[in-house]
């Protein structure tokens, strides 16, 4: 009775073991997939009559951002298409907005950003149509609001984020560590 009691509490654990072997390996592998999918480029994003694609990814990361002119900021490239069958008005906003310098947040009126109109090839056309500064850094962070998008019509973006260059010693402006996303939102 003793060796059958033991060889059912052996068969237990053996079989619990299993089962959290096999649970761990189901999060482990749901966890990589989600995380090389999150990561991919393009990436893209429906909601409604909206569907946002962007190339260059949604997240914006920049760490050690060295002071540079606007010729030379990065580029985020991003598309917003109305799907629906009416004009569609939208904003689009900074969101999950962090811009610190050893480890605390700051703010920083040199840190600059300009939203351009793009064709398809994502070549500018014409002149900024917003612009500014991390001067304040809230979240959400309206980038450019009011924008009409006729019916199956495609518009596309060029984001540009730079360290503006002052000519002069910019101490406050070592160490910055910049991140967030660009989310469009109907109106």
């Amino acid at each position: 009775m003793k060796v059958e009691r033991k060889n059912n509490n052996k068969n237990v654990i053996i079989i619990t073991v299993a089962i959290l072997g096999l649970i761990a390996v189901c999060i482990g592998g749901t966890y990589a997939y989600f995380t090389a999918t999150a990561t991919s480029n393009p990436q893209t994003i429906t909601t409604g009559t909206l569907t946002a694609t962007y190339n260059t990814g949604q997240d914006i990361n920049a760490t050690n951002i060295i002071p540079t002119t606007e010729a030379s900021a990065t580029e985020h490239h991003f598309s917003i298409k109305n799907t629906g069958t009416d004009t569609a008005e939208l904003s689009l906003s900074f969101t999950e907005l962090s811009l610190t310098k050893g480890g605390g947040p700051v703010e920083s009126g040199n840190l600059k950003w300009a939203l351009y109109d793009a064709d398809d090839s994502y070549t500018e056309s014409g002149g900024s149509i917003a612009g500014g500064d991390f001067s304040n850094t809230s979240s959400p962070m309206t980038i450019k609001d009011s924008i009409s998008i006729d019916s199956q019509e495609t518009k596309y973006y060029v984001l540009k984020i730079w360290l503006n260059e002052t000519g002069s010693a910019q101490n406050e402006d070592q160490g910055l560590s910049f991140s967030a996303k660009i989310r469009a939102d109907m109106e």
